[in-house]
């Protein structure tokens, strides 16, 4: 894939460049998982940037700027989009918390939003949380946003060396791409947003790389789901994980979840999050199986139309 950098000069006051790519290097996922640490140690926060482009619906769009004063990386700005033009983007921003109200998000967001609307999407949204609004009461009448009523909780298990389960039903194993053709039914009807073509692309996507890791669930030599985990953050991140629902009420889900910490924590000593929607009480007691606890509640901050261009 082709990888590009530019650059924009802040006003020479503020001695700020921002760079931005469609993909992270090793050196700048580095240092943006240093400015994600800074930032939670200092506002109680959780949730994570994704610092991968491997899931957007374009791999060449640029979808992070980094705001850098001198060497140090002192802001970070991603954009993740599933769909093409017209769709929603989600927005997440960091500033360190020695470099706030200096007009370093202010900066992020007028490099970004030009990117957006270039690429035709006209709607997005800003992730935070619950947490960190209520620390700040005046954030929200400050820059116009109105918080979602809709949010979801992320769950943790702290890093620790998990056993792997006894009297499984099932196994998991990395997904391959001769499983693909079977599996973009069941990941269609799981997730009904998703047609059949844009399934088939995010699976073959998924097949596991050095930043994501994707499994499937094998009951009976059957293929009955899958779960992909981020590795690239500071916390092994859960996403996309289903069961086919005439296997679902069986424990599969939990016993899936069971295996991939087992694995997962014998190759690497971190902690696990993942994030499920407040209102589904049954994906919750899953992963409350699973050893999860509720970390923190995930708002999704949207901007008013009429302020949207």
């Amino acid at each position: 894939m082709l990888q590009y950098t530019y650059q924009f000069l802040m006003e020479a006051s503020t001695r700020m460049t921002i760079t931005i790519v469609p993909n992270l290097s090793a050196a700048q996922r580095a240092a943006a998982n240093q400015l994600v640490a800074a930032v939670e140690a200092h506002d109680h926060t959780y949730r994570e940037p994704y610092l991968s482009n491997q899931f957007n619906f374009s791999l060449t769009m640029p979808s992070f700027f980094l705001a850098y004063r001198a060497d140090q990386l002192i802001g970070l700005l991603s954009l993740y989009t599933d769909g093409g033009a017209g769709t929603m983007a989600d927005v997440f921003v960091l500033v360190h918390p020695e470099c706030r109200r200096q007009g370093v998000a202010t900066a992020l967001w007028q490099a970004a939003k030009p990117v957006l609307l270039a690429d035709g999407y006209t709607e997005w949204e800003f992730i935070t949380e619950q947490v960190f609004l209520a620390d700040y009461p005046e954030f929200l009448a400050r820059t116009g946003l109105q918080a979602d009523p809709e949010t979801e909780y992320q769950m943790a298990a702290a890093a620790a060396q998990f056993p792997m389960p006894k009297q499984s039903p099932g196994r998991i194993r990395p997904l391959r791409a001769a499983d693909v053709a079977a599996l973009v039914p069941l990941y269609t009807a799981a997730f009904a947003d998703q047609t059949p073509a844009a399934a088939r692309n995010y699976l073959m996507r998924a097949i596991p790389d050095d930043q994501t890791l994707t499994y499937v669930y094998v009951l009976n030599q059957q293929l009955v789901g899958s779960c992909a985990v981020d590795i690239s953050g500071v916390s092994d991140y859960f996403f996309s994980l289903f069961i086919s629902a005439d296997y679902q009420n069986q424990g599969l889900g939990t016993d899936m979840v069971r295996q991939i910490m087992a694995v997962r924590s014998a190759a690497a000593p971190k902690a696990f999050t993942l994030g499920v929607e407040t209102n589904n009480p049954a994906a919750l007691h899953v992963y409350a199986n699973a050893g999860f606890k509720k970390q923190t509640e995930v708002v999704y901050l949207i901007c008013p139309k009429k302020n949207n261009h």
